[in-house]
């Protein structure tokens, strides 16, 4: 029988696949900035919702984190959103969830983590499995997959101060909200819909900001039990879950440099799930392989 906890993750990591497959099919309708400016809508809404009922009370020392945050987390979801609509939801998400090694190297950087092995070959492995994808003569768009590298390596920053503000008592849904301020802004400059959108595409766009709310809450309902070493496995399933629903609904194609290239970054972020340096459980509660987000 799978424990609650880790339940809680592998629905989380199918609720963030399909919200990319929605981005991906909401941006028929919408503008991708329109589809991240209301994704950031959505999430004020409910993040204010849930710190109301529960009554969060904020700690001002935590504010410096939680607004660096909020302005990386926002810059990485917005990429991650426009990249998914210039190639598709499996390339977006596969490049830009490549993030956790991100985190080890700004981790070591900026945040006095200690360097190992684990992340030069970590590293090694995604750039090159990187490669493979952007060359796979797939014919994508290039502007997307660099998109969708710059939102895994925001994200990578955005993390590392999630984890930061986490350890000194950061509510999660506090850290959701934060990057949803930062990315509102995004809704006014966003093109509107020219005519009337179908029900479908509004049930997209209600899908993506929805779906993601819910599966952060499940994420962090999951990471109270399972160490965040563990858990990041589980979110392997969420890639090669969107690269399926890619294939399937969003007319993506897999090329045999497409498919070596996945296999690349999944062994350089499993090998980089193991590092000793990695956040307590619960640290990473709020964060997305889409988001940085989650954060996405």
């Amino acid at each position: 029988m799978i424990p609650g906890g880790q339940a809680a993750l592998y629905i989380a990591a199918f609720g963030f696949a399909f919200v990319n497959l929605f981005v991906k099919l909401a941006g028929a309708s919408f503008h991708p900035l329109f589809v991240s400016g209301a994704r950031f809508a959505m999430g004020i809404v409910l993040a204010l919702a849930a710190l109301g009922l529960r009554r969060v009370r904020i700690d001002r020392r935590l504010w410096p984190d939680v607004i660096l945050r909020g302005f990386f987390g926002a810059l990485s979801m917005t990429a991650t959103y426009a990249a998914i609509n210039l190639t598709g939801p499996g390339r977006g998400a596969l490049l830009s969830n490549s993030y956790p090694v991100f985190v080890s190297i700004f981790g070591v950087l900026f945040f006095g983590e200690k360097p190992g092995k684990r992340v030069i070959v970590s590293l090694a492995l995604c750039v090159l499995g990187s490669a493979f994808v952007m060359r796979d003569g797939s014919g994508a768009s290039l502007a997307g997959d660099l998109l969708a590298l710059f939102a895994s390596l925001t994200a990578g920053v955005a993390v590392n101060f999630v984890r930061r503000a986490s350890k000194a008592g950061a509510d999660p849904f506090l850290l959701y909200l934060s990057p949803s301020v930062f990315g509102l802004p995004i809704l006014f400059f966003a093109p509107f819909p020219t005519a009337v959108p179908g029900l479908l595409p509004i049930l997209f766009l209600l899908g993506v900001g929805v779906l993601a709310f819910a599966a952060q809450a499940l994420m962090a309902l999951g990471y109270r039990t399972v160490s965040a070493a563990k858990g990041s496995v589980t979110f392997f399933l969420e890639t090669g879950l969107t690269v399926i629903l890619g294939l399937l609904f969003a007319g993506e194609h897999l090329t045999l440099g497409f498919a070596l290239g996945l296999a690349l970054i999944f062994a350089g972020l499993w090998w980089n799930r193991g590092r000793p340096s990695g956040p307590a459980p619960g640290a990473a509660a709020v964060v997305s392989p889409a988001e940085g987000l989650p954060p996405i």
